[in-house]
């Protein structure tokens, strides 16, 4: 996911401001995402490999309703996916 921050203090068009808790973009109020709607969930890919999945905790507004903020909380890095049996062959 880019830094997409408008210096003006405003989204480009089609984006909204996020917040996010835990993770590598932990209290970092220069990100945005998608939307509006916010996405559900948000994958970030981390410097020493994998991703994190951040989840959708709710979304409002700070100075006005067509300003929408999401606010996301980290859930940690994904699992390795487990090999099935006939991987494994």
């Amino acid at each position: 996911m880019e830094d997409v921050f408008d210096l003006t203090g405003t989204p480009p068009q089609g984006w909204m401001h996020a917040l996010f808790g835990g993770g590598p973009y932990t209290d970092d109020v220069g990100r945005c995402v998608p939307g509006p709607p916010a996405p559900e969930t948000v994958s970030v890919p981390l410097l020493e490999g994998g991703e994190f999945v951040y989840r959708l905790v709710t979304f409002g507004s700070w100075s006005a309703p067509d300003d929408p903020i999401a606010v996301y909380n980290g859930t940690g890095p994904l699992p390795e996916p487990r090999l099935s049996e006939l991987e494994k062959a």
